[in-house]
Formats: C-alpha cells, sequence, structure tokens
C-alpha cells in the first residue's frame, strides 16, 4: 500500500475536508480526491460519504485510521534510521509544537542542544493543536510543546514557560493611545485573533464575554505576522502573543498590553503518560526544562 495513499487519506479524515488536507499537503483538492479515490478502489471499500455538509468517515475509514497511523510511524522509523546511518547520528527524535513555540525558544535552543547531543538529531514541527494528541496517542512524534489545558490522565507536562497577549492597532486606530486595554474597549472593532484549531481559543472567548466584551471576529489565522499586517492595514484590533507582536510590529502599529493579568498562556513540554523513554528521549527531556530554567524562558 502506497505510503503517500496513506498519509493523504489520514490527513483527509483528521480535518474532515478535502479542501484543508490539500492545504496541509500542499498539493490541489483535485490531488487529494484523486488520491483518496485510488485508496478506497485499492481496498474495495469507501472511506468517506460524501455530503453538501462535507465528508464523514465510513467505520472502514475508522478501523484504517488506527491501522494507518502505526503504518506510518513504522515507516517515518525506518526512514529516521536510514537517515540516521547516512548522517552519523544514533537518534531522531520527532517533536511536533503549537504555532510559536520555536520563536519564543529561538534557534540557540536548537543550537545548543546539538553542542551538548550531537549524536541526536531533532525533527521539530509546528503543528496546529488538536491533531496532535492524535499524533502523541499513536506514537508517530515523541514529544509536544502544547499549552494548557493538557489531559494529564494520559499525559505528563512539564511546564516550560508563561507568556501574556497584546492588542494590536495601527497608530492612528482610535485605541492608540490607550496604555492597557479592558475587553470592553473592544467592542464594535473587528478583531483579528488564531482561532478554532488552538485550544485557548473557547476559553478565550469565554473569557471576552464575561469581560464584556461581544467579539466581532474578522479573521481567525494561525500565523501572527497576518494577524499584525492586519492590524498595520487598519482592518481591525490583532491579538497575538506579546513575544510575537513584538518581532513582526514596527512604526506603523501600537501594541497594547491587556489590563486581565491572567491573559497568559502557559506552555508544557508532553509526553504519553508510562511511555518509557529511550536514553535520547531522557536527554532532550532533561535538556528542555535545564535549558528553559538557565535561559528564563
Amino acid at each position: 500500500m502506497d505510503e503517500r495513499l496513506l498519509g493523504c487519506f489520514v490527513k483527509v479524515y483528521e480535518l474532515g475536508s478535502i479542501h484543508k488536507a490539500a492545504e496541509k499537503l500542499f498539493v490541489t483538492p483535485q490531488a487529494v480526491s484523486k488520491m483518496v479515490k485510488k485508496l478506497e478502489e485499492e481496498l474495495g471499500r469507501g472511506l468517506f460519504i460524501r455530503s453538501p455538509q462535507g465528508l464523514a468517515p465510513t467505520v472502514y475509514a475508522h478501523k484504517l485510521y488506527a491501522t494507518a497511523n502505526v503504518i506510518l510511524s513504522e515507516c517515518s522509523r525506518i526512514r529516521g534510521e536510514l537517515m540516521e546511518q547516512a548522517i552519523g547520528t544514533t537518534a531522531t527524535l520527532h517533536i511536533v509544537t503549537t504555532y510559536g513555540v520555536p520563536k519564543y525558544l529561538t534557534l540557540q535552543f536548537v543550537t545548543d542542544f546539538y553542542d551538548a547531543y550531537p549524536d541526536i538529531h531533532l525533527d521539530l514541527v509546528e503543528y496546529p493543536e488538536y491533531p496532535i494528541y492524535d499524533m502523541l496517542q499513536s506514537g508517530r512524534v515523541d514529544f509536544a510543546f502544547l499549552p494548557q489545558p493538557i489531559d494529564l490522565i494520559n499525559y505528563e507536562a512539564e511546564f516550560c514557560f508563561s507568556h501574556d497577549f497584546r492588542a494590536i492597532v495601527h497608530r492612528n486606530h482610535p485605541l492608540a493611545g490607550h496604555s492597557v486595554i479592558c475587553y470592553p474597549d473592544l467592542n464594535g472593532y473587528p478583531i483579528i485573533l488564531k482561532g478554532r484549531d488552538f485550544s485557548l481559543y473557547p476559553h478565550n472567548i469565554t473569557r471576552f464575554v464575561k469581560g464584556g466584551l461581544n467579539p466581532e471576529i474578522l479573521l481567525e489565522i494561525s500565523d501572527d505576522s497576518l494577524i499584525v499586517e492586519a492590524a498595520r492595514q487598519g482592518r481591525g484590533v490583532g491579538i497575538s502573543a506579546t513575544f510575537l507582536a513584538e518581532e513582526y510590529a514596527d512604526e506603523r502599529v501600537v501594541t497594547i498590553p491587556f489590563d486581565d493579568k491572567s491573559f497568559v498562556r502557559s506552555v508544557f513540554l508532553v509526553h504519553r503518560r508510562g511511555q518509557k523513554m529511550s536514553r535520547a528521549q531522557e536527554s532532550f527531556w532533561r535538556y528542555t526544562t535545564d535549558w528553559i530554567a538557565a535561559h528564563g524562558k
């Protein structure tokens, strides 16, 4: 069975959409549809029920998904071993993060790790949060950097860092002169922020409403640079992590802290509970906590 077909199937299954899967795979929707159809023909079973509302997986799709993850994980392991032989390393760690974490940790985090452990290769990828748990559970990745809340029944977590948020507005915006932002200040203004692929989204919406804001969401997006760009063009008020807002801001925008000091996100290093760690995994777990403590992250 073609690994590429399986990978395509997994994306469609997880995202429930041909178009969303195509975006993640960097191919056309037509190509995704053809791959799904080819896999269905090979198996002699329908995998999705198509309707105007989207795709619904069949019972065969549910069964295949569990098996597909095992197959893809094993293929990834084999490729990792071959790459290790080629580049002279003894282990490869597959690590996924919610968006923004590599930017917060900086490249120094990785280069320092390689200085300390030259025989361990890191495969570090940013990914939407909700599928990350499936990737952890299936063993397709070794670790994940995830924000709270964490499922502590099935996963072990080590606190890494917390950060707060800023409102971003054009310098001529009516709110630009505010020293702090209260939630009711944002009433009547379109908001651009990270959306439903992020576990913090529903908590933030609840926070806004309880704080007196009836949010008018203009755009939900994962790219913080575009959140700042939308504010730069005067299209609305962006909301982003402070360290990212400051990274992308220039003289045309103003970043303003919120008066709500509890408006923070805490990020943890997570792995499956009961997972027996290899030497490489133990090294990364210990290194991460020690490095963050030493660098004040």
